[in-house]
């Protein structure tokens, strides 16, 4: 019996096209202004216009292109005005999910979370940084994860992609010890059923992503 590998459906085939576009994005593979021809998008991904149409309008939803008439799909500007604004507002969603998060948290999710945090203090102390930021943004989803509120999850998935397009541009290694309090301190909070250690922690990450940008060289909104 002959067995036949067949092609992913068409959902499957937009979001193949939409995670590889979003991580060049984010990566800086593909920088601000970067044009996305359709013809040469197709063929790299050997995807019809379809769905290539429909992973434009997605990554246009998550602010990372910018679909015009007559110039097409272009990579949307990263400005300073622009991530100034995204992390400021970030922060507060944070500091939100955070405080609501930890009073939900239950034996089985501090359990997991003390696991999380073992992963990244192995990864931090052995200087290991790319894993130490994969282990803290777990965490961060983790907790987010248990808010209880949908609403907000949604609003913070909405700007994913734009944050960590922002933290990768301003060197989230530069950051790793702000994220190593982060760790620490919600853990802490979780133990100690006290949220606002948490909240304080999240604030400080920001602000440190926010004294980092007043250093960076980026354009003005025009």
């Amino acid at each position: 019996m002959t067995q036949t590998t067949s092609r992913p459906e068409h959902g499957g085939l937009r979001e193949h096209v939409v995670d590889q576009l979003r991580r060049d994005i984010v990566e800086g593979v593909l920088p601000p202004g970067t044009p996305l021809r359709t013809e040469a998008v197709m063929e790299r991904f050997g995807v019809s216009n379809s769905p290539l149409r429909e992973a434009f309008a997605q990554l246009a939803a998550e602010g990372l292109v910018e679909v015009f008439r007559n110039r097409g799909v272009v990579v949307a500007p990263l400005t300073r005005d622009g991530a100034a604004d995204l992390i400021r507002v970030s922060s507060l969603l944070w500091e939100t999910a955070f405080r609501w998060a930890i009073p939900r948290m239950t034996s089985g999710d501090l359990s997991s979370l003390r696991r999380m945090g073992v992963d990244f203090d192995l990864a931090y102390r052995s200087g290991d940084a790319i894993s130490a930021i994969l282990d803290a943004e777990r965490v961060e989803r983790f907790v987010m994860e248990r808010c209880g509120s949908e609403e907000l999850l949604r609003a913070i998935e909405s700007s994913t992609g734009r944050v960590a397009r922002v933290r990768r541009f301003l060197g989230p290694e530069d950051h790793i010890d702000a994220s190593a309090e982060l760790v620490v301190e919600t853990l802490a909070a979780a133990e100690g059923s006290d949220p606002e250690r948490a909240v304080n922690a999240v604030r400080s990450l920001w602000k440190d992503l926010s004294d980092s940008l007043d250093a960076a060289t980026l354009p003005d909104a025009s």
